[in-house]
């Protein structure tokens, strides 16, 4: 089996983190492969990533993004920081001498992009998002080859990769969760930060559907003790399952979660986040209205009746997931135009 040693970094939310995972457990099926990940001091990669692949070796970034608007003085401080850890990340990476580097976005790749450039090692650039970030759209130029999840000229369009189950997923599995499998199901994720916006608009939903199941992620979970047909959890590590076999759901307008609502082909009402850079979440989300898979609200003006006639239009799939039939063909589109392998 052919050795591969590869440069990872990519996080903040798991909207970056999902897409780099997703990458390095494709490629440990296929290779002998070392992983040296830089993560976010404190976001979901550092909490999650010993959990989710083990052999991973980690690398904490000690610094924060930007502040908006971009012209604020204390971003001179920030840069200074990336510079300095510009240099210390290098003297890492020349030692771990990898083949190539694979980086997924959020503001912890820019000083690996620049590190990896430096040292003349060709690095891969992923962007979720419809919109490309400020980190992203700087590295871009210095990147062998950049994928994307949309059409971005001149850019290589992959699209982006999901979480699968690795197994057939019965519907039946709701029981587990003391839900009914015959009742309408739902999902309810407002990202991997949470949102209490998201949180009071399903509380006044949930007034209306007590014969719907409702899978809810929040950090609120004492909010919804009152409704027996809605289950909450802080996270699900097998949220991807649920996903694989729920009837549809309400979700914020993150790129890797639009691109699980495609895979999965899921009718979803999308409530993209307002204080999205870019107003990137509502652009994706649009993306998706156009295939007639979501309809669009405004989180801050939510018209009830609107989501109401959406929710109830919804219909049971009543399927169970059958893993070795769906692939997920963005790994694959990836992998294929990585010139290291």
């Amino acid at each position: 089996m052919k050795k591969i040693k590869v440069i990872v970094s990519g996080g903040g939310t798991g909207g970056h983190y999902t897409p780099a995972l997703s990458f390095i457990k494709y490629l440990d099926k296929k290779y002998d492969l070392e992983v040296l990940y830089f993560v976010t001091k404190g976001r979901i990669e550092q909490k999650k990533l010993k959990k989710d692949f083990p052999k991973a070796k980690m690398e904490v970034v000690n610094l924060t993004g930007l502040k908006r608007p971009l012209y604020k003085l204390q971003n001179i401080k920030i840069i200074l920081l990336a510079l300095k850890e510009t240099f210390r990340i290098k003297k890492i990476i020349k030692k771990f001498n990898p083949d190539f580097g694979f980086l997924t976005g959020g503001y912890v790749v820019g000083p690996v992009g620049k590190a990896l450039s430096q040292l003349k090692i060709p690095f891969y650039l992923h962007e979720q998002n419809s919109i490309m970030g400020i980190t992203n759209k700087l590295l871009s130029k210095k990147a062998k080859k950049v994928f994307t999840s949309f059409e971005m000229s001149p850019f290589i369009k992959t699209g982006n990769p999901v979480r699968i189950p690795e197994k057939e997923v019965k519907r039946s599995v709701l029981k587990n969760y003391n839900l009914d499998p015959s009742k309408k199901t739902l999902l309810i994720m407002a990202g991997s930060l949470g949102s209490e916006q998201i949180d009071d608009i399903m509380y006044n939903v949930y007034k209306k559907n007590n014969d719907i199941n409702f899978i809810h992620i929040t950090k609120n979970k004492n909010k919804f003790k009152e409704f027996k047909n809605v289950k909450t959890y802080e996270y699900l590590d097998n949220i991807y399952e649920i996903m694989s076999i729920c009837d549809g759901g309400i979700f914020r307008g993150g790129a890797t979660t639009i691109a699980e609502i495609l895979f999965y082909e899921l009718k979803c009402a999308i409530i993209p986040w307002s204080n999205a850079s870019e107003n990137h979440q509502f652009k994706n989300a649009l993306k998706l209205k156009e295939m007639g898979l979501a309809e669009v609200f405004d989180e801050k003006n939510i018209d009830y009746n609107k989501l109401q006639n959406f929710i109830e239009k919804i219909e049971i799939k009543n399927t169970d997931f059958i893993w070795n039939i769906k692939e997920d063909e963005s790994i694959k589109n990836i992998v294929k135009n990585i010139d290291e392998f």
